[in-house]
């Protein structure tokens, strides 16, 4: 684990950046508002639910959107319920 610490600390010190960038990056973050079920997706899974609206033909390439508001709250439902299915069936 050490290794990947030091190799960590090294990526930070490679990407130096102005003052003026940090400065702008800071007051970014101050006005950012984030729908707090993004939020909880981010930080406690790690992962966003998405929608891929690419056409099946395409390859190598997926384009689509994070879900948001109604939609979210939909899906966000209808998961755990159908894990729930599947375990029980199987």
């Amino acid at each position: 684990m050490d290794e990947q610490e030091s190799e960590s600390a090294t990526v930070t010190e490679e990407t130096k950046e102005s003052n003026h960038v940090v400065k702008k990056i800071e007051k970014h973050q101050k006005d950012r508002k984030l729908d707090p079920h993004i939020e909880e997706q981010f930080y406690s899974a790690g992962r966003l639910l998405a929608c891929i609206s690419s056409r099946p033909v395409q390859c190598g390439r997926a384009d689509g959107y994070i879900l948001e508001g109604k939609k979210q709250e939909f899906y966000m439902k209808k998961i755990p319920r159908k894990k729930g299915k599947s375990a029980g069936a199987a």
